[in-house]
């Protein structure tokens, strides 16, 4: 049976969860450490860019700075994400693992079960896992949680649960935010876009997404959802999950990893 480390949920700013989740997937290419599950929280609230996404062209940077709220670009792809109430994971594997045999497509869904039966045990009632309508490229919002991805999670057809994935020298991080509270207010307020169309562009986020507790009408306890994805992933998995701490290593990587993702020349590169 294979072992696989968790990491249990610690906030930290956007540079340095962006910088961890490398130093991580460094760390493991480097067989220092097992194969990883980490959860975390961002404090305080962030916007992450898709990596082929221009900051300057989607986000407005001076609301953002108005509102504390922090900019970075994440190493993988998709779209722009408000990480503010919410419980973001993190899986990193090499991609040849037995577990993650069968592509992209196959990893996305597995990961997704694996989640989706923590959330149904922590009592929340989601929709059938599917792949997306054909026409999910059509959509061009900058925003992540406008556009469903296949075997994404969601609630009344609104989507609570954004993952991306990006691989590297044949290791998988994949990693994605399980929001609670859907603040579509200030998400729309950063996004850049012409005042004129906002109202419309807000209209349609909130037929496509929300957050657990919007679509429950009741607090989720995150702490609780945390375990019960833990739990439920180490079933799926067939796995023997260990709780852990960062290495002496990874924390080093991070803090020197963390100079690129806070620095314009990573953030506004495109």
């Amino acid at each position: 049976m294979q072992k696989w480390r968790v990491i249990r949920n610690r906030a930290y700013d956007g540079y340095m969860n962006m910088a961890i989740d490398e130093a991580i997937m460094n760390a493991y290419k480097e067989e220092r450490v097992d194969p990883t599950i980490r959860f975390y929280t961002w404090k305080p609230a962030c916007v992450s860019i898709g990596y082929f996404q221009k900051m300057e062209d989607e986000i407005d940077i001076n609301i953002c700075k108005k509102l504390g709220v922090d900019f970075v670009r994440r190493t993988t792809g998709g779209r722009a994400v408000l990480h503010d109430n919410e419980l973001t994971y993190s899986i990193v594997v090499d991609e040849k693992n037995p577990l993650m045999d069968g592509g992209i497509m196959q990893t996305y869904r597995y990961i997704s079960e694996g989640l989706a039966n923590g959330l149904k045990v922590s009592g929340v009632d989601i929709d059938p896992l599917t792949r997306a309508h054909k026409d999910i490229k059509s959509d061009k919002s900058a925003v992540c949680f406008n556009s469903k991805s296949h075997y994404e999670i969601s609630i009344n057809n609104k989507k609570v649960v954004g993952s991306a994935q990006t691989r590297k020298e044949g290791i998988i991080l994949q990693h994605g935010s399980i929001v609670l509270d859907f603040d579509v207010d200030k998400l729309i307020s950063i996004i850049k876009i012409d005042e004129s169309k906002k109202e419309k562009l807000k209209r349609v986020t909130l037929k496509k997404a929300s957050g657990i507790e919007n679509e429950l009408g009741k607090k989720v306890d995150i702490n609780i959802l945390q375990e019960n994805i833990i739990k439920e992933l180490e079933q799926h998995f067939n796995i023997e999950i260990y709780e852990d701490e960062l290495s002496d290593y990874e924390i080093k990587l991070a803090k020197q990893l963390y100079e690129k993702y806070s620095n314009d020349d990573w953030n506004k590169k495109r």
